[in-house]
């Protein structure tokens, strides 16, 4: 008895530790915008939608590869920094910049 609760135990933890590792699911273009629009304490940044749809427009397209879509995340990224520049909108250009690579690698997940 005790022997099959051990091996019961252990099989759950084997499951459990095996489903951590697996690869997360992409988000939806609605889930992704509102991640990104959504500021984590005080939000100073008068221009979060404008910015989070751009990246939100990215993570719709279709790309050969996650490297095509993550060079496309940091062009917005580099273009958004100069755009909003002194406008308390930088933590949102990173954050979107981040959801949108995190996305990209949702998207297009390494062939193994």
């Amino acid at each position: 008895m005790k022997r099959l609760f051990l091996g019961s135990l252990a099989a759950t933890v084997l499951c459990l530790s095996a489903a951590g590792c697996a690869p997360l699911k992409p988000a939806s273009p609605s889930m992704f915008y509102g991640n990104c629009i959504t500021p984590s304490g005080e939000d100073p940044c008068d221009s979060d939608m404008p910015i989070c749809q751009v990246y939100e427009e990215i993570v719709t397209r279709q790309f050969a590869s996650a490297g095509a879509c993550r060079t496309a995340c940091n062009q917005a990224f580099m273009r958004l920094s100069n755009q909003y520049a002194g406008r308390d909108c930088g933590y949102v250009v990173d954050r979107g910049c981040d959801l949108c690579e995190q996305q990209c690698l949702r998207l297009y997940p390494a062939a193994k």
